[in-house]
């Protein structure tokens, strides 16, 4: 044999050998992936790990309580689920239904107190819920499975998602098959059948669960804002000055219909000064809702005026915390005081979306309580 001839015998050789280990793998993946559960919320996939992977247990699919926290997903279902490290449950809610699953007791209650059927499981420090039931209890979301040559995609779906199934399984294929490699190259294994555990979720420090009333200064990014609390199923008290009212009588009509409060922002020095502004915001609210402003900020004002403003009925907003003072939304919700109710105060201004957006995600994963602001709320005892 000419020696070319065995260099070129020897080179197929190696292909033939390249050839078979490759076709293995694509096999071994291929196989893998009937075991893998991946991810995905509205039009979004989400990471799959051995930790989080959706599991069917007793015939009944849980997926990560992580699936339904805007925090974590970034998306807005309606339905939303919070993990309190102190109390180790997971508060499932859509502002009118609410189920908190009890890790400690196994247990599962109502708003009203009443026990349901459900029950959530934990495994690898990871908090799972029975998706499917909780669908048909709060309506307005949906689970499918459609089948992906990458595993199965279990997908949580509200009436904002764009895609079919179909269309967003195309669209997302090369996600999809990034995710089951990561997953594989982590050394996943199946989601079917896994010994519930009863570790507990751990954090690096237990949350303040500091209370709060809201306001926010009118600015140019005012609806932006009312817009991230109404998705959260929160609302605040916005703050005008009276020639802002009278410049946003449209804006005013939407908040007061949305459900927030909305009060004046006087900048008088002495006790008439902002009597005058009072009625004269009060007078461009009337016209602009019909609404009667009875919360006013006077943050010049002395002991004097504002008693006299109290004796003409307004209660008086006085911020304890302001986002001014901050470097971020994060930074302020580490200020708060958990020993008392704060009144925090931000700016609609440029940039105050985005900080507002900081500071629910971290007031969200403080466990905080945010209060609307109402007259009788803030009136003295």
């Amino acid at each position: 044999m000419k020696p070319w001839e065995k260099i070129t015998l020897a080179a197929l050789a190696l292909c033939a050998l390249v050839l078979a280990g490759v076709l293995i793998l694509s096999a071994s993946a291929v196989s893998a992936a009937d075991d893998v559960n991946l991810m995905a919320v509205n039009d979004r996939v989400l990471e799959t790990t051995a930790d989080n992977m959706p599991r069917t247990v007793g015939g009944v699919l849980y997926v990560p309580y992580t699936m339904l926290s805007y925090l974590d997903s970034g998306i807005n279902l309606g339905v939303n689920a919070m993990y309190s490290t102190t109390k180790r449950t997971v508060l499932v809610t859509d502002g009118q239904k609410a189920v908190t699953f009890d890790l400690q007791a196994g247990t599962a209650q109502d708003r009203d107190g009443g026990t349901v059927s459900a029950r959530a499981m934990v495994r690898n420090s990871t908090v799972f819920l029975p998706i499917d039931w909780v669908c048909e209890y709060f309506g307005g979301i949906a689970c499918t499975r459609p089948r992906t040559p990458y595993g199965t995609l279990i997908r949580v779906t509200s009436p904002a998602a764009i895609h079919s199934d179909r269309d967003f399984v195309d669209a997302a294929d090369n996600l999809l098959s990034a995710n089951l490699q990561r997953y594989l190259a982590a050394g996943g294994g199946s989601g079917d059948e896994p010994p519930p555990s009863s570790e507990e979720p751990t954090a690096s420090q237990e949350p303040s669960g500091a209370e709060l009333y809201l306001a926010l200064r009118w600015g140019a990014e005012a609806e932006d804002c009312a817009r991230l609390l109404e998705g959260r199923g929160l609302r605040a008290l916005f703050l005008f000055s009276p020639g802002e009212a009278q410049a946003q009588d449209g804006l005013i009509r939407r908040l007061v219909g949305a459900g927030h409060t909305v009060g004046l922002a006087l900048s008088g020095e002495d006790g008439p000064a902002c009597l005058a502004q009072a009625e004269e915001g009060r007078a461009a609210l009337a016209a602009a809702a019909r609404y009667n402003a009875l919360i006013a900020g006077a943050d010049a004002l002395d002991k004097e005026g504002r008693e006299a403003l109290a004796q003409a009925g307004c209660a008086l907003w006085a911020p304890t915390v302001r986002g001014g003072d901050h470097s971020s939304g994060a930074a302020l919700v580490r200020g708060l005081d958990p020993r008392r109710v704060n009144r925090v105060e931000l700016s609609c201004g440029p940039g105050g979306a985005a900080f507002l957006r900081a500071a629910l995600n971290a007031m969200e994963e403080e466990a905080c309580q945010i209060y609307l602001p109402t007259a009788p709320a803030l009136s003295p005892g």
